[in-house]
């Protein structure tokens, strides 16, 4: 989604306005570099039993699997992420996906989902495509 103000009041208003068929390009969060490397993909959607590390806030640095994804308050719930209450329940505290990052895929019998394999060979495919094309130099002569 493109924020076209600069204004901070224009893009909070923005967001909350998003249509729910564009809520999902929200929970797309980046890899860690050694994944980048790997997979030869940036960035990838964020699906439940993912590993993510958080990166700022009060849990920064800590690593977690996903419980779940909430779309309508667009928050996520992180395993470690459990704080108590006075009467001694325990509840895990939601956490934007702004401040994640994708450190391990879930698999399900050690294979990917492999929705998200053909996902990540299109966006391979991709930036082959712009490595490879000529780029154009210059303006009129």
């Amino acid at each position: 989604m493109k924020v076209k103000s600069k204004k901070p009041t224009k893009q909070r208003n923005a967001l909350l306005k998003v249509k729910n068929h564009q809520v999902s390009k929200l929970f797309t969060i980046p890899f860690d570099e050694n994944l980048q490397e790997e997979w030869g993909v940036k960035r990838l959607p964020l699906r439940v039993d993912d590993q993510c590390r958080i990166t700022k806030g009060e849990f920064s640095g800590i690593e977690g699997k996903i419980l779940s994804i909430n779309k309508k308050t667009r928050k996520v719930t992180i395993e470690e992420t459990s704080q108590e209450k006075k009467d001694g329940t325990s509840f895990f505290t939601p956490i934007a996906p702004s401040k994640l990052i994708l450190t391990k895929l879930a698999t399900k019998k050690n294979k990917i989902d492999p929705w998200r394999e053909k996902m990540m060979d299109r966006m391979q495919k991709l930036e082959e495509i712009k490595n490879t094309s000529p780029k154009k130099t210059g303006g009129k002569k």
